[in-house]
């Protein structure tokens, strides 16, 4: 396990003191905790522009835009059918 340095504010120290007294736990394990929560969020965030780009470059392309659109009506009129099939005769 490596470790980390770090200078906090005297005000962040004390309430990161307070709060890992007031959860029982060591400011080890807060640090780490909060430091891993943030990561995660930092993650998903990244995640989340990079789909938002790839979305947007995929409405840019007309190409691409009518491909979509065709196979989108595609699987609804598959949807449409399957549905239709799984009603009828519902009752045999």
């Amino acid at each position: 396990m490596s470790a980390l340095t770090l200078r906090l504010s005297d005000s962040l120290a004390q309430k990161i003191r307070s709060l890992a007294a007031q959860q029982q736990i060591s400011l080890s394990d807060f640090a780490r905790n909060a430091l891993e929560n943030y990561v995660q969020q930092v993650q998903q965030e990244l995640q989340l522009q990079e789909m938002i780009k790839a979305a947007q470059s995929l409405q840019q392309n007309p190409k691409l835009a009518q491909e979509l659109k065709q196979q989108t009506a595609e699987l609804e009129s598959q949807n449409t059918r399957l549905e239709a099939e799984s009603t009828e005769g519902w009752w045999r």
